[in-house]
């Protein structure tokens, strides 16, 4: 595929040339506004070749992350392809507006390994509260994950506040060389390499949309590694962890002494490795979807 295709491909997971406002692109980033947000296929995008990653930026702004080497051509295909020239960058600000509320039930419970080694069941919703959910938004019947064969696993990767400034200005040091891209890189080829058939990677500076793509997860992936930055001690976070109830891995780059609340409903946690904890922490998730603990 080459880069006109690509730019082709992205066009049409956005919605089509009529649903793209402006377009402009920083050092590795291909950035749009959107008519309406709602007709981006982000399934559709994720697989597009060279394609690391997607942020949502407001109401309507949509940031896709592409390797440095390809940024250039990529772009100038894609305003050849929309017609509408390079123009100021009109993404930032942008007003914030109320997204679709999604309510989301699962019926599963998580499994967590004592001091002692052994495992306790944890259920966060009672029968009684179940049965009235059900009453009141219906019966969920998802195939449970733990019956999907490992290659069928879908993993999804969240990234908090300032983890997209990865490898620039102060953050851009001896200790961790790589930047976001090449995060984005490492991501998609370690969860390649323990068997999981997708990986899709999200960055948000903002609380709000990091809990609607938790929301959004469920059904959809059977693993989370988030690296929440500063939102570590967000009851929103741990909340939605909590109610997706799916298996999430707990990563920060420097060294955590105490876990914070966002680490105390996921299921393991590591810190202190840099970039290269992620690799760890997705290793952790197969494991923990493999019975391994």
């Amino acid at each position: 595929m080459d880069k006109d295709e690509v730019a082709r491909a992205v066009l049409v997971s956005l919605g089509g040339a009529d649903n793209v406002l402006t377009n402009t692109v920083c050092m590795t980033r291909l950035r749009v506004t959107l008519a309406n947000p709602g007709q981006v296929d982000y399934e559709r995008l994720a697989d597009v070749r060279g394609v690391l990653g997607t942020a949502i930026r407001g109401s309507n702004g949509l940031e896709v992350v592409f390797g440095p080497r390809m940024i250039d051509g990529i772009y100038h295909a894609f305003i050849k392809l929309t017609g509408k020239a390079a123009g100021s960058d009109e993404l930032f600000p942008m007003s914030r507006q109320e997204t679709n509320m999604h309510v989301q039930i699962r019926t599963e419970q998580r499994t967590q390994s004592s001091a002692d080694g052994s495992s306790s069941g944890t259920s966060f919703i009672n029968d009684s509260e179940l049965s009235l959910l059900e009453d009141i938004f219906g019966r969920r019947d998802d195939d449970d994950s733990s019956e999907k064969p490992a290659g069928q696993w879908r993993l999804l990767v969240v990234n908090g506040p300032n983890l997209n400034m990865l490898g620039v200005g102060s953050c851009a040091s001896d200790e961790y060389p790589q930047d976001f891209p090449a995060l984005l890189e490492l991501c998609k080829q370690a969860a390649q390499d323990v068997g999981f058939a997708r990986c899709d990677c999200f960055q948000s500076n903002h609380e709000g949309d990091l809990v609607d793509k938790i929301q959004d997860a469920f059904g959809m992936y059977e693993a989370i590694v988030i690296n929440p930055g500063a939102y570590g001690t967000s009851s929103a976070l741990f909340e939605a962890l909590r109610t997706v109830c799916i298996p999430s891995v707990e990563v920060h780059l420097t060294k955590r002494e105490q876990t914070d609340i966002v680490g105390d409903v996921c299921v393991a946690t590591t810190s202190g490795h840099g970039v290269e904890g992620y690799r760890r922490a997705i290793i952790m998730a197969a494991q923990y979807l493999n019975g391994k603990r």
